[in-house]
This record gives structure tokens, sequence and C-alpha cells, in this order.
């Protein structure tokens, strides 16, 4: 029978579709520091685990291949459009230098997605550089501790921005979260919401 559209519907994308919302909602719809970045984390949490729930259907080679590809593009907007927006909103105060470390962050992004895809969605234990969902728990952490601490009085934004650029594209191993750790990022995500939802 003829398809009627395009893509592939089926359950174990579900999780990714939830975080990009997230996301999506965060871009447009983010009325504070503490929101968007309770709903970047949350974001990072379904990225997390996505993979986890994704495997636990009976999936064919399209399914599997078009999940790689979907959770990629996904990525880009929650893991660089999102924070990009987040930093230019709440954290940039250098002008047209802000605007140009956005551009970089977002092609360290890119380039860093793009890897990910020509090497089969990197099918190890490890991960060649930074993975890109890890923006999801340095930029809350960074944002918690400026708004308990005005940590941007002596850090500034920018050095967070540019060293996650640069660890998105630095060659380097990166071992994959055990299901330990991913339970424990869980809990600290927790943790970060409720101190986050006290600054709402």
């Amino acid at each position: 029978m003829k398809k009627i559209f395009l893509g592939v519907y089926h359950p174990s994308v579900l999780l990714t579709y939830l975080g990009l919302s997230l996301s999506l909602y965060g871009i447009f719809y983010g009325r504070s520091l503490a929101f968007s970045l309770i709903l970047l984390l949350l974001a990072g949490l379904c990225d997390t685990f996505d993979g986890m729930v994704a495997n636990s259907f009976q999936r064919n080679d399209l399914e599997k291949a078009f999940g790689v590809q979907i959770d990629s593009l996904a990525d880009m907007i929650s893991f660089g459009v999102f924070p990009v927006q987040i930093y230019l909103q709440y954290f940039a105060k250098l002008g047209i230098f802000s605007f140009a470390l956005s551009v970089v962050y977002l092609l360290s992004v890119v380039t860093r997605l793009a890897y990910f895809n020509v090497s089969a969605g990197e099918k190890r234990d490890y991960f060649i550089g930074l993975a890109v969902t890890y923006a999801s728990f340095f930029i809350p952490c960074y944002g918690l501790l400026s708004l308990y601490f005005s940590i941007e009085k002596i850090l500034p934004g920018e050095l967070l921005y540019v060293l996650l650029s640069f660890f998105f594209v630095f060659h380097f191993k990166m071992k994959k979260p055990s299901l330990k750790a991913r339970i424990g990022l869980l809990l600290l995500a927790v943790l970060f919401v409720i101190l986050l939802a006290r600054k709402l």
C-alpha cells in the first residue's frame, strides 16, 4: 500500500519528539532563565533515555536509521538553537562578539552531529568528542550558580560556551554513561529542577 505521508511513525521516537517539543516551547515561550533551564534539563533527560526506549522495541533497519537521523536533527534544536537562545537572552553582554560566539557554538554543534551521523551513530562504548546532550547539564549548572551566587560576575557565560564549542569538536574518547550513571544524572536533574523552581 502506498504511504500517504513521508517519515517513519513508530513509538520508539516519541521520547525524542517530546524532548524537541519541550525545547521549542522554551525557545518561543521561555518566560525566565529558571523556566528555560528546567525545559533544557527535561529535554536532556529525554535524549539521555530515548535510545534505551527505542532499543526496547523491535525495529526494522529503516526504523533504526530513521531514529538515528531524527535524534540528531532534534539535538540540533534542543542543544544547539535552544542554548544559543538562552545565552543571547540571559548571558550575552559583548554585542557583536556574542553573536559571533553564538555562530561558533552552533557550527560546533552541527559539526559534532554531522560526525555522529556519518560514523553510524557511534555504536561503541564511547563518544568521540563531547556529546551535545551535555549542554543540558553544564548550562543549567552554570545557570543555577548564576541565579544563586551571581557567578557571571566572576566567570562570564561566554567562557562556558567557548569551552562547550571546543569540546564538542575536540577529538578525544569519552566513555558513554552506564545505566547507573544515567540514573545518577536523573537524580541530579531532579535536584536541579527543584532548585530552579524556587527561582520561578
